[in-house]
């Protein structure tokens, strides 16, 4: 499903790869033209450490005094599609999300059409991964709703997001919050982003 996953399948095959192909995974572009934007920034994923939600979780809390007219959004939970299941690490953070006050707004997980809503309305997605991702479906679904994308430079989210959002090598809670902090205030650039993602959108 992306260039990144076919490099790891090849390694050490000592014969002719040229029939290896890529498929990246379709998604379908459920808006006509670029949405109207909300001063929202979206986390959507799993709540487990590969996923970088913590370093999300902290910029938010070092953001929402600073911003008191933006809200930041978490969805996600430990296991896709399921409510019930729980861990330690998943239960902090939705304990340290939810105490930062109003403008933290937590939904747990959520089926695809409420997702879809949210990402309509953000502004900036986030995608703070700390592993490989093999294709990197969220940085997709953000470019089909033109969001400002900030994501980190791993597996294979930057051939999905190329020069359309803004990645970040070895990515952490301070250049994480850097970027979202300079999204926020440079309103010009934050909407060239989200035109660039919208036209550049090629995965439907």
């Amino acid at each position: 499903v992306s260039e990144f996953i076919k490099s790891k399948f090849v390694e050490g095959i000592g014969m002719n790869i040229s029939k290896i192909h890529v498929l990246y995974n379709g998604v379908e572009r459920k808006v006509k033209k670029l949405p109207k934007k909300q001063k929202e920034v979206l986390f959507v994923g799993r709540l487990v450490p590969e996923k970088g939600v913590h370093y999300y979780v902290e910029a938010v809390k070092s953001l929402v005094n600073k911003y008191p007219e933006w809200t930041f959004r978490l969805i996600g939970s430990f296991r896709l599609g399921d409510k019930e299941n729980r861990n330690l690490f998943a239960d902090k953070i939705k304990i340290k999300f939810r105490s930062i006050g109003p403008q933290a707004k937590f939904h747990g997980f959520q089926r695809q059409k409420f997702v879809e809503e949210k990402m309509k309305n953000a502004s900036i997605i986030v995608i703070p991964s700390l592993w490989e991702e093999p294709f990197g479906l969220v940085a997709a679904e953000a470019m089909s709703n033109g969001a400002c994308i900030i994501a980190s430079k791993v597996g294979g989210i930057p051939e999905i997001i190329k020069d359309n959002g803004i990645l970040i090598e070895k990515i952490n809670f301070k250049k994480l919050l850097s970027k979202i902090d300079h999204m926020i205030q440079d309103n010009k650039l934050r909407r060239s982003y989200q035109i660039k993602a919208w036209e550049n959108f090629e995965l439907s």
